[in-house]
């Protein structure tokens, strides 16, 4: 059986699909080598616009990494699979199409983390998200320390992190991770929505919007503002800038070939 498992929802719309419903989609070495290849072949399609993560089985979206690999104090084999995830989640952060993270059941260490690297996450209403790490006499180790405190502040994200608790659907729609909350049965519905609403940005100008988020929240503002009309005006520039202006005053829908 495939780890991850692939299908195209709609034409445009790729879903790539966590499978280890009986290990509640639990991380493992062969697992993240075959994330890693689906998150390849997405990026490298020109026909794919926008990807959608998922869970399969309902209960967790990724439950964590398999604790079953971590045991025996097999450090260099622990130290690579550590390496080797980051790489793979900061691959998954700067890959140029829109990524939704939908989340039904837990996301939790590693799979909170990869929510963190995704660009708009969609919870059900038994969505729990933490990183229990320290619960193990551990730290999460795939960036989620740092991208949780850039996403919700220190005092939230130490809650968090040093008293363990997870965060409900609501309270992570408080805090600005979740875009949306909505029952499961209405999962595949409100996925639908927000990737069909992805489609209608122009390609280029979505890589470019995520890079200016990604660099963006760590540079100096100015810096930031710069780097933000250069892109405004290379988009402008392009076959595609003109072609959504164009579409725009002739009252018709853009057909942007990503050039």
């Amino acid at each position: 059986m495939a780890l991850i498992e692939l299908s195209d929802l709609l034409p445009g719309i790729r879903q790539i699909l966590f499978n280890r419903p009986e290990k509640l989609n639990a991380l493992s070495t062969p697992l993240m080598h075959e994330f890693e290849a689906a998150l390849d072949a997405a990026t490298a399609d020109p026909a794919i616009r926008v990807i959608v993560l998922r869970g399969a089985g309902g209960k967790a979206f990724v439950a964590g990494a398999d604790i079953a690999e971590y045991q025996g104090n097999k450090r260099a084999e622990f130290i690579a699979y550590q390496l080797n995830s980051r790489r793979v989640f900061d691959r998954l952060e700067r890959i140029g199409k829109p990524v939704i993270c939908a989340i039904d059941g837990f996301a939790l260490g590693g799979g909170f983390e990869i929510a963190l690297c995704c660009d708009i996450l969609i919870l059900s209403e038994t969505a729990q998200l933490g990183l229990p790490e320290g619960r193990l006499g551990l730290s999460p180790g795939g960036g989620g320390t740092q991208r949780l405190l850039r996403a919700i502040g220190k005092y939230a994200a130490s809650d968090l992190l040093l008293a363990g608790w997870r965060l409900s659907a609501e309270r992570a729609l408080a805090l600005g991770i979740a875009a949306d909350v909505v029952p499961a049965e209405d999962m595949d519905e409100a996925i639908l929505r927000r990737a069909r609403a992805c489609l209608k940005i122009a390609p280029l100008a979505a890589a470019e919007m995520k890079r200016l988020l990604r660099e963006g929240q760590d540079a100096g503002i100015e810096t930031a503002k710069s780097l933000e009309q250069e892109v405004l005006f290379r988009l402008y520039s392009t076959a595609d800038g003109q072609e959504g202006i164009d579409a725009f005053l002739e009252k018709r829908d853009p057909q942007f070939r990503m050039e």
